[in-house]
């Protein structure tokens, strides 16, 4: 899991967890448009992400993820996932139908962390997503695409190394995804990049990155 981010005053990472909107100053608009389907994308820090935007983001992570989680070596654990994707740093980026605002298409939870590397001495700052879900209805739309574009240009905002993620093995839409149509690679801290392939084996998980 990633290392959370240090009280240092200098370091780049605990700078942007002192603000509450990232997104102010990025390139991209806060908005998705394919010939007639038309999405907007609100960003909330956890302190004012609403209840029920809470429960409907667990709930679609559960629909989407909890048959990987249970059958993955850790198994499901709902109240440790609902710590970890409503922790006091998780930010979110929240996907809705413009014509009808009640319709959620999908999110996305980041967070800014310090993050090991293979060096003891050296820590990477990193736009960690930890989860990006969509409902059905909204795949295939490059609606994902978009999304983690806006990540990795909130991160380039804050002056992060690079965009980091942890994917199942087993889930191998999404390690196309990033990998064949983003550009991500595995990390160096990854099992499948710092381990011989035998004991790389036994991870049922890689961390994938992107530099930017």
């Amino acid at each position: 899991m990633p290392t959370q981010p240090s009280g240092d005053s200098n370091n780049k990472v605990a700078a942007a967890n002192r603000v509450k909107s990232l997104v102010d100053g990025i390139n991209l608009p806060l908005k998705y448009e394919r010939d007639d389907w038309q999405v907007d994308i609100d960003y909330y820090h956890i302190d004012d992400l609403p209840d029920h935007l809470r429960d409907w983001s667990f709930q679609t992570f559960k629909e989407n993820m909890l048959t990987l989680y249970t059958n993955s070596n850790d198994g499901w654990d709902a109240e440790q996932k609902k710590n970890e994707m409503f922790a006091k740093e998780a930010r979110y980026l929240i996907a809705r139908s413009r014509q009808n605002p009640a319709e959620l298409h999908g999110m996305l939870l980041f967070q800014m962390v310090q993050e090991e590397t293979m060096d003891d001495d050296t820590l990477c700052n990193a736009a960690y997503c930890y989860e990006i879900q969509l409902k059905e209805t909204a795949r295939g739309k490059g609606l994902g695409e978009y999304l983690m574009k806006l990540l990795e240009n909130i991160g380039k905002r804050w002056q992060m190394d690079k965009v980091m993620l942890t994917v199942f093995k087993a889930n191998k839409g999404a390690f196309d995804f990033y990998i064949k149509k983003l550009g991500f690679e595995l990390d160096e801290i990854s099992p499948g990049a710092c381990l011989p392939a035998k004991k790389a084996r036994l991870f049922d998980y890689e961390i994938l990155c992107k530099k930017i």
